[in-house]
């Protein structure tokens, strides 16, 4: 029995007890450079679908033709984006963020090769517009910090930042802070402001051993 054990431990990789019990998700942050320049590609959804009208990284649910997570990241980047699978460059896993809904979503950073910010060919039914964020802005500016209070209201107001009236009573969780961004006008929050800051944090690490 104990050797049947160790053995099983040996070839069972990363893995989250339950996992199937949830909605699980995932996303890419996707880098390009254009003119010399770092940018991220976000996506305000279109209006009609899940989360319309907010601002996302491409992904989304996990499908069972999807053989991994990773799979699902590049796949739904290509249906939303229009970028062919040979312009991808996955470059690792950057963690998972368990939200307070239930939803388990895999984090992934990838490169995307473009001439110029038309090579995108978005799908109009499932996003609004593309934004190209410089990884720049991000380095520079901190997110602002509001707070998810007891009995689940926010302590901030949602109509300032302009977020879906879905937003505006009692939210799903515990207490916790949310993150927002302003990018020239666009807010970024929620799970996408927590994972490119989550990124962002780890990159200046990086850049500070470098130096």
């Amino acid at each position: 029995m104990k050797e049947k054990i160790v053995e099983l431990l040996k070839n069972t990789k990363e893995r989250i007890i339950g996992q199937d019990k949830y909605v699980n998700s995932a996303v890419l942050i996707a880098i390009t450079e254009l003119d010399g320049k770092e940018y991220i590609i976000l996506e305000k959804r279109a209006v009609e679908i899940r989360q319309g009208g907010e601002i996302s990284l491409p992904g989304g649910k996990c499908d069972e033709r999807d053989k991994t997570s990773e799979e699902t990241a590049v796949r739904e980047t290509i249906e939303e984006l229009g970028i062919p699978r040979e312009k991808i460059e996955i470059a690792g896993k950057l963690g998972i963020l368990v939200n307070p809904s239930g939803m388990i979503l895999e984090v992934y950073i990838g490169f995307v090769k473009l001439e110029n910010r038309e090579d995108i060919k978005y799908n109009r039914d499932e996003v609004e517009r593309v934004i190209f964020a410089p990884v720049e802005f991000f380095l520079k500016n901190e997110p602002r910090i509001e707070k998810i209070g007891i009995e689940n209201v926010p302590q901030f107001s949602s109509e300032e930042f302009g977020l879906p009236k879905r937003y505006h009573g009692p939210w799903q969780g515990n207490p916790r802070e949310v993150y927002f961004y302003n990018f020239h006008g666009d807010i970024i929050w929620g799970m996408t402001a927590e994972i490119i800051l989550d990124f962002i944090e780890r990159l200046r690490k990086s850049m500070e051993v470098v130096k």
